[in-house]
């Protein structure tokens, strides 16, 4: 009779190659690395992966699942004709700092991705996936310039692909960065920056860049969540210790 897939044993699997392969890189990273922080078998690895090109081709297609669902948000968040102007700025910031969030903690699996780092030949998911950034972005934008928020003169693919383009830079230092930087600092200057040349004057002269600043380091979570092949149920436990 065949062995069953445990899921646990998935999970510990994907945990401990996702380790493997960040410190080690995927070509010097063995199955035996994994199976060992695993405590599984080779067998048992085998019942779940067909190859170590397989077991992390699964862990880049989760994290790319989990990255898009950050930098999507909530509609609400970005329907500025329901809220004030600040109260517009905040939710973009909150939501812009998230995302930064999401990819200092998973730094060392996206510098890798990045990088090409070992081996590994799944850099071109993130261009595909910063492609279809920039497509949302140019919808936010011409969505924006439409209820009055942006200036009319504004070629919308234009401002998406410097605003996508400054953000993958942005991401791309952050990950490289030696020590955690001032995440919450970063996201306010690059908001202020970008908003400051976008609004139109009417706009401008109500909004309120004191809404784009940094919150007090006090008020930031500087913890790291799981790994980026962490259960949804992990990740939304993690979430509660932190606030």
């Amino acid at each position: 009779m065949p062995r069953l897939a445990d899921r646990r044993a998935r999970i510990e699997l994907l945990r401990a190659a996702e380790a493997a392969f960040t410190e080690r890189g995927l070509a010097a990273a063995r199955v035996e690395d994994i199976t060992e922080r695993a405590g599984v078998s080779k067998g048992a690895f085998y019942l779940h992966f067909q190859s170590k090109d397989d077991c992390f081709k699964q862990i880049v297609e989760t994290f790319i699942a989990r990255l898009a669902d950050c930098v999507e948000p909530p509609p609400i968040v970005f329907e500025a004709e329901r809220a004030s102007v600040n109260e517009y700025f905040k939710r973009v910031l909150a939501h812009d700092l998230e995302v930064l969030e999401f990819c200092w903690q998973n730094r060392a699996l996206l510098r890798m991705m990045l990088a090409g780092g070992g081996g590994t030949p799944y850099a071109y998911l993130i261009d595909e996936f910063a492609q279809r950034v920039a497509r949302q972005v140019e919808g936010r934008v011409r969505y924006a310039i439409d209820i009055g928020l942006y200036r009319r003169d504004l070629e919308p693919s234009v401002i998406a692909a410097l605003i996508s383009g400054a953000f993958d830079r942005l991401v791309r230092k952050l990950i490289d960065a030696p020590s955690r930087p001032d995440i919450a600092a970063w996201a306010a200057q690059v908001l202020q920056l970008f908003t400051h040349g976008l609004l139109a004057p009417e706009v401008r002269a109500v909004a309120d860049l004191s809404v784009m600043e940094a919150p007090p380091r006090s008020a930031r979570q500087t913890a790291d969540p799981p790994p980026a092949s962490a259960s949804s149920s992990e990740r939304r436990r993690s979430k509660a210790k932190a606030t």
